[in-house]
């Protein structure tokens, strides 16, 4: 995360990792369910839950499909891992591989992964997800955004008509399939 380039030295590091994974512990349980379930589905077939995630072996023989998926809590969405498999990882641990696209070469390749990136992977869908749902409801408001850049909404409207209290409550406001997730919104207005 960018250490290194911050003053650490890498004999720090360990130390660094061990004090932040002590103190949040729960997000690394998280890491390892969420990894445990993966690989479970793999080796038996079975679908596995996870704190509101079901993972998943989904194929499709007559197409030669097949992936690991993991559905939403929104229920609309899913995370694909194509042609999933277990080998041994970089550590000498079974691991998930699957087929992907290698940021680096920009070529489709074998690529592993772990609980931690699966959770990263389902966190940032699912606050997308968060997203899409203050888009549809800003936009049932008459409010348009017009560009969205990571978790920002961009809305153009004419100056007279511009209430940010407003458009901070409708993102505000729960989400039916996460009533108890606590959200905010702030924001500025501006001629550009």
């Amino acid at each position: 995360m960018g250490a290194l380039n911050m003053g650490l030295q890498e004999g720090e590091l360990p130390d660094v990792v061990r004090r932040w994974r002590s103190t949040n512990k729960r997000i690394v349980d998280l890491w390892y369910s969420i990894e445990n379930a993966a690989l479970a589905v793999m080796r038996t077939g079975q679908p596995q839950g996870v704190k509101g995630l079901l993972l998943n072996r989904e194929s499709d023989i007559i197409n030669g499909l097949d992936f690991l998926t993991i559905t939403l809590p929104s229920g609309r969405r899913k995370l694909f891992y194509a042609k999933p498999f277990l080998s041994e990882n970089d550590f000498g641990k079974e691991a998930v591989h699957y087929w992907g696209m290698d940021q680096t070469t920009k070529k489709w390749s074998k690529m592993n992964t772990y609980g931690g990136k699966l959770t990263e992977n389902v966190a940032q869908a699912i606050a997308r997800d968060c997203l899409a749902e203050a888009i549809i409801r800003l936009k049932n408001n008459h409010y348009q955004s017009v560009i969205l850049v990571h978790d920002e909404v961009v809305l153009d409207v004419p100056k007279d008509q511009a209430d940010l209290e407003s458009v901070n409550a409708i993102m505000g406001e729960s989400i039916s399939w996460a009533p108890d997730l606590p959200l905010t919104a702030d924001g500025f207005v501006s001629d550009y």
